[in-house]
């Protein structure tokens, strides 16, 4: 469970960047294949707009949501306060199938 969260939190981080680069007009595609040979590649980054495409992402988000939730209540179970990283987790999900468009858009576009 708390893998989930920190993919969704670390999917959040790299949604903002890409979101910049895109808006600086960086090739995404070529943007993503540069952070995946960086320290800030991660599984689920080199995944979208290859393995997962928009379809997928659409089916992964509504699950990143479910778990966010279950990850919240466990913490919130435990006497905790989850809210900053349900935020950011909930950030990643919704962010997913933006990115998988827009790493698909580019890439359709080459």
């Amino acid at each position: 469970m708390t893998d989930n969260a920190l993919t969704m939190t670390n999917l959040k981080n790299a949604a903002d960047v890409f979101c910049l680069a895109h808006r600086l007009g960086i090739d995404l595609p070529q943007f993503q294949d540069l952070i995946a040979v960086s320290s800030g590649s991660s599984a689920i980054l080199q995944a979208i707009g290859t393995q997962i495409d928009a379809t997928a992402a659409a089916h992964l988000q509504s699950l990143m949501r479910k778990d966010i939730e279950h990850f919240a209540d466990a913490i919130r179970d435990r006497g905790f306060d989850p809210s900053e990283v349900r935020a950011r987790g909930l950030g990643g999900a919704d962010a997913v199938v933006d990115l998988a468009n827009k790493l698909a858009q580019r890439a359709d576009a080459l």
